[in-house]
């Protein structure tokens, strides 16, 4: 590793996300080094600056992008930024990793899209789900069609009602784009789709409630998804969830067998009867998904060295945010 020339990475905006996950996480890796950080807040990006040992900070990302030699750079911004800045970065000659949801729209997730092909340069959607083992693993079973072609599958993600745990900026529609659909709906679909290899929906079906938290955007959401595979999606997720502890789900039923994630069970029909296959431990489920943003970070440095497309890019992020402006307009918005 000595021999091998250290990447340089930035990262704009210096928010929760980028304090607890992507700055310990690039800090760990003994290829790259953090080199800039930018965020509008000063005193956020001084302090998280002086926090982490990285060398220089602005308030002015272009004025980053200008001045710093940069690999790559993490956008960790309110949605509502990421075309400018994403653009602003590919144009500058630099590889992206754009957190989720990576634009509120279609439209303009597709500007996006265009900036990174049209200059050369990868684009990554932060789809840490993706890259947890049992994931893959899961992925591999259906694939190789282990438990027959799917018919059903049940994906959830319901967060314990408390205390409003998000940025402000999530419960503004125009910031942000929508409310729980576009956080944690967008994950699921992402999720089943990538088990799936994006099989092509045919008909969608969208329910929107904010009774709730009494947000402007919705608190919970559920949709009914039909692909032409005749597989069939149910989602349902939540910010409000009044049960006494969050449940993320998926479950896959297929024609010869059936699957789930959280933890990892894995079933195949013989016969007349259902035999559970035992797997390899892949660990306690949060912390398979506490680490799978390390997994997501170590993903995007070996793209910008080997320059193979990533694994979560923009062209399958627009994909899922096709399924979720269908959800929303079904609903009536």
């Amino acid at each position: 590793m000595s021999d091998i020339k250290k990447l340089r990475l930035g990262i704009i905006g210096a928010g929760g996300i980028a304090q607890v996950t992507h700055i310990p996480n690039i800090l760990a890796e003994n290829s790259v080094e953090l080199v800039a950080i930018s965020d509008n807040n000063t005193g956020r990006a001084s302090g998280v600056a002086e926090r982490f040992g990285i060398p220089v900070w602005f308030d002015d990302p272009e004025q980053m992008l200008r001045q710093v030699d940069l690999d790559g750079v993490i956008i960790s911004t309110p949605t509502i930024s990421h075309p400018a800045l994403a653009r602003v970065a590919l144009e500058s000659g630099v590889d992206v990793l754009l957190e989720k949801p990576f634009a509120r729209t279609v439209a303009e997730g597709k500007t996006i899209v265009d900036a990174a092909e049209k200059n050369n340069r990868l684009l990554m959607v932060a789809m840490n789900h993706r890259f947890r083992p049992d994931t893959l693993h899961l992925r591999e079973v259906i694939l190789k069609g282990e438990i027959g072609p799917l018919t059903m599958v049940r994906a959830g993600w319901l967060k314990q009602i408390g205390e409003w745990g998000r940025p402000m900026w999530f419960s503004d529609r125009r910031l942000a784009g929508g409310g729980v659909m576009m956080d944690l709906g967008l994950q699921m679909l992402d999720l089943v789709c990538f088990l799936t290899e994006f099989p092509t929906v045919i008909e969608v079906t969208g329910s929107i409630d904010h009774r709730a938290l009494d947000l402007e955007v919705e608190d919970t959401a559920t949709a009914y998804v039909r692909f032409a595979n005749d597989m069939i999606l149910q989602l349902e997720v939540s910010w409000a969830n009044c049960d006494d502890h969050d449940k993320a789900y998926t479950w896959c039923s297929g024609t010869r067998g059936a699957a789930a994630l959280n933890p990892l069970r894995i079933s195949r029909r013989i016969k007349d009867k259902v035999e559970t296959l035992k797997l390899p431990g892949f660990g306690d489920p949060v912390k398979l998904y506490h680490n799978s943003f390390r997994f997501e970070i170590a993903h995007f440095i070996r793209c910008i060295r080997t320059r193979e497309q990533p694994g979560s890019s923009g062209r399958e992020a627009l994909k899922v945010l096709e399924i979720v402006e269908k959800i929303y307009k079904s609903a009536g918005l």
